[in-house]
């Protein structure tokens, strides 16, 4: 009564031939290569994407800024007339009648 045991599986298994192993190490290669490169192409465009938001907001901030600073030169006025002669609404002849008017008084 002889018993015939079985060879337990193991790697690799000797039922592939030798180009069937050598694809099947040349898929793994490449899925971890594909895997390097895609990670790095997601972490590229999630770093544009962040400096892109971080432009945005910086240019949000000076445009405020330029609305607050238009605000407070034409509202400053103590004339009631743009006296700031860089403003593209300033008009000469406007701020020299109201300061004879101011000095008038």
């Amino acid at each position: 009564m002889s018993r015939h045991f079985s060879r337990p599986n193991s790697f690799p298994n000797p039922n592939l031939t030798f180009i069937s192993q050598v694809a099947r190490w040349f898929a793994l290669g490449l899925g971890i290569a594909y895997g390097f490169v895609h990670r790095r192409s997601l972490e590229k465009t999630e770093e544009m994407q962040k400096a892109q938001a971080a432009y945005n907001h910086k240019e949000e901030l000076i445009q405020k800024a330029k609305a607050a600073y238009a605000a407070k030169q034409t509202s400053s006025s103590p004339l009631g007339v743009i006296s700031n002669p860089d403003d593209p609404n300033f008009d000469l002849d406007k701020y020299v009648a109201a300061y004879e008017a101011r000095q008038g008084h």
